[in-house]
């Protein structure tokens, strides 16, 4: 499915492990988790925190009021 039939964006690698590492986290969270909070946690992980803008301009992830949410 490509992401114009509905399909989500693939991500790259390292989006990737960001995504599997924070989606537990921030699921768990009824009030979401402040992005640069996102952003350390990637960061503590060993990953690049630029990830985190990727995840949210490709959909894995959205923002509200400076909080990010899993979709």
């Amino acid at each position: 499915m490509t992401p114009k039939q509905g399909g989500r964006t693939p991500l790259s690698p390292r989006a990737t492990r960001a995504f599997e590492h924070l989606r537990p986290l921030v699921a768990d969270r009824d009030a979401g988790m402040p992005v640069a909070d996102a952003r350390q946690r990637v960061r503590s992980a060993g990953e690049d925190p630029a990830a985190v803008d990727e995840l949210l301009n490709k959909g894995y992830l959205y923002e509200v009021e400076g909080d990010v949410f899993v979709t």
